[in-house]
Parts: C-alpha cells; sequence; structure tokens
C-alpha cells in the first residue's frame, strides 16, 4: 500500500488554495454529508443478524462520495460548489487520515490520483453506484485460481455480502468465529451459508484477538494475521471487482 505520508503530501497539493481552517470544515462537512447520505441509500433495517450488521456499518466514505457526484446531489454542491472529484476526494482523503482509516485513505487515494486530470468513466461510477446498493455482480471465484486459501475465503465474504470494505469484513469474520449455536438463539441461513463456503475453500476462522485473526487453514492452524493483512488482500479483491 502507498505510504500515508505521500498520500498526504499529494491530497494536501490538491488543495492548497484553502486555507487551513477552511479546510478542516470542509473535511468535517465532506464526511457528514457522505454518512448522512448512507443512511438514506441503506433503506429499512433489515431482520436477519448479519445483514442488520452489514446495514449498520457505514461502507467507505469515498465510494459514498463518488455516488453522490455521480448522481450530481446538491447536497454535495452546497458544501462543494464549482469542485472536481479528485480535489473533493483530497479532503476526503486528509479526513480519513485524521480519523486514522488507512484502508479509507488507500480506498480514496486511487480515484484522487487516477482522476486528476480526466473524467472518470460511466461505467466506472456505475460499478460504485451498483455496489453500494448490493446489485452488483462479483467476479467468478475459481478453486483453480493461484491464491491462497484465506484470499478466498475473503472473496466469498464480499461475493456474498457486496462489501469490500474492512470494518464491515472484520464483523462478517467475527461471527464466522462463533459456532452456529451462539447465534442469539436464532437462525441466520445466510451467515450459515457463508460459513459453509468459506470452509469449503479451506478456511475456518477461530478468534479474532489482540488484532490478531486467528484461523486453521485446511484443518491445520495458520499463523495468525492482522487486521492490516486482511486490508491488503481486500484491496487487491476489490481491484478485481472495478475491472
Amino acid at each position: 500500500m502507498t505510504s500515508l505520508s505521500l498520500i498526504a503530501t499529494e491530497a494536501q497539493e490538491l488543495v492548497k488554495q484553502l486555507p487551513e481552517a477552511q479546510r478542516q470544515a470542509l473535511q468535517d462537512a465532506m464526511v457528514e454529508l457522505c454518512e448522512a447520505h448512507w443512511q438514506i441509500l441503506r433503506g429499512p433495517q433489515p431482520t436477519t443478524r448479519l445483514a442488520q450488521t452489514l446495514w449498520l456499518i457505514t461502507p467507505p466514505l469515498a465510494d459514498l462520495l463518488i455516488d453522490l457526484y455521480t448522481t450530481g446531489d446538491t447536497r454535495l454542491n452546497d458544501v462543494l460548489p464549482c469542485y472536481d472529484l479528485a480535489r473533493e476526494l483530497a479532503l476526503l482523503v486528509l479526513a480519513e487520515i485524521q480519523h486514522g482509516n488507512e484502508f479509507g485513505v488507500q480506498i480514496a487515494h486511487e480515484p484522487m490520483k487516477a482522476f486528476e486530470t480526466v473524467s472518470p468513466p460511466v461505467a466506472w461510477l456505475n460499478r460504485i453506484a451498483a455496489l453500494l446498493r448490493g446489485t452488483l455482480d462479483a467476479p467468478p471465484l475459481h478453486h483453480h485460481e493461484r491464491h491462497d486459501a484465506l484470499w478466498k475465503a475473503l472473496a466469498v465474504i464480499t461475493s456474498h455480502t457486496r462489501r469490500l470494505d474492512l470494518p464491515a469484513v472484520l464483523q462478517v469474520v467475527y461471527y464466522l468465529t462463533e459456532s452456529p449455536v451462539q447465534s442469539y438463539g436464532s437462525s441466520d441461513a445466510a451467515l450459515e451459508k457463508l460459513r459453509h463456503d468459506v470452509e469449503d475453500v479451506g478456511i475456518h476462522f477461530l478468534k479474532i484477538k489482540n488484532n490478531l485473526i486467528h484461523f486453521e487453514q485446511h484443518h491445520y492452524p495458520h499463523k495468525p494475521v492482522r487486521a492490516r493483512q486482511l486490508g491488503e488482500l481486500l484491496l487487491e479483491i476489490r481491484q478485481q471487482w472495478f475491472k
């Protein structure tokens, strides 16, 4: 992943004409607007445990900003009139750095750089919109693909949940560390199907402790991995979704 110091420098260069106090106010307004957009976009609260959790966790702010840009939402123009997407994303990058959300920084940084001088393709914008609405088709996963079992397990999780963000996937992994009888007295068919499909590619999650994910791979204990490593794998998987 690109270093945060380099990303911060690039983002600051794009918004250097803004006084610091104004920039901070715009960053805060941008975050608030993106979070408010999710409150509308996610629809009514679902009933199953897994769906409720995904409903509660806000997707990457960069994706929500891009959706506001795509739909020409007037709220975005009220916050940043006549601003282009790259500079809007630069403000979001700086906000995510302040919040310590490295995964969110990386997601915002890529399109910030890609569309600094060119307009984003309509097809790409539409894929972001479909992802947020849960209608984007996942790329097919083949058992013979040259990826390890953990990568494949994360690909299965993203395919089931239509979520490519680390906070959501970590919560799903936490649920998968529980035994089915721990499901708060209610069954969740989607969660149990997901558990089966993850184990089908060779991964059984055991626990999350001290920011380490413990799991078995093909029935043998595996060295625990850090959440940041899952984030790196998710960024790879995300690239496949937007090819």
